[in-house]
């Protein structure tokens, strides 16, 4: 029965080390804004086409940061943000990656550099300096964001997701498995030892 108790303990301890890492490892990441942020890798020289499958992939609006001594950001549908990159050379965010925190770039078409074309082919065309902030809702998604950088390049791109009760649900994950590690710990301890009766002979 004791073999059976300290079994169960342990199954329980091991169990709850899983739910109690993450949601701690999650809960240190999002803070109480429950604001995730993912660094785009591979920016440089080339444009930066971030993709309906990034931009489009929850029902929350994504902040874009974007650091660079000029760049120009347009956001259009999918469409029409190729039809006027054509088969000019750039880079393509297509998924975030944990736990790096991190937007990967793919590279795609092989032409020479274009900037963004005409103005009435975008629902959103602005210049930047040195830093510049663009927030995507998904009133008219699918849409891409395309980032056409000045000389100098792209310094750095961030993407950034916020809600609060992400927070929270890594809290209760974390609580979770802090219970189920302490019931464990508790069953694995040794019971009470029982006093032992010593014959005294006469």
């Amino acid at each position: 029965m004791v073999i059976l108790r300290r079994l169960v303990g342990l199954i329980l301890a091991l169990a709850g080390l899983i739910p109690l890492s993450v949601g701690a490892w999650f809960a240190a990441h999002l803070g109480p804004s429950g604001t995730a942020t993912f660094t785009v890798a591979g920016v440089g020289s080339e444009p930066v086409v971030i993709t309906p499958q990034v931009l489009n992939r929850t029902d929350l609006p994504v902040r874009i940061d974007v650091v660079a001594q000029a760049a120009v950001i347009g956001v259009a549908t999918p469409s029409d943000a190729s039809a006027v990159l054509g088969g000019a050379a750039r880079r393509e965010v297509g998924a975030i990656e944990l736990p790096d925190w991190t937007a990967p770039t793919a590279p795609s078409g092989s032409g020479g550099p274009k900037g963004l074309g005409e103005v009435e082919l975008w629902r959103v065309r602005q210049e930047i300096t040195r830093a510049g902030r663009l927030v995507v809702d998904q009133k008219t998604a699918p849409e891409s964001v395309v980032i056409v950088p000045g000389a100098g390049g792209l310094t750095s791109l961030t993407l950034t997701w916020s809600r609060d009760t992400w927070f929270y649900q890594a809290l209760v994950l974390t609580a979770a498995g802090a219970l189920l590690t302490t019931v464990g710990g508790l069953l694995l301890r040794p019971g009470p030892r029982r006093p032992t009766i010593t014959e005294v002979s006469r």
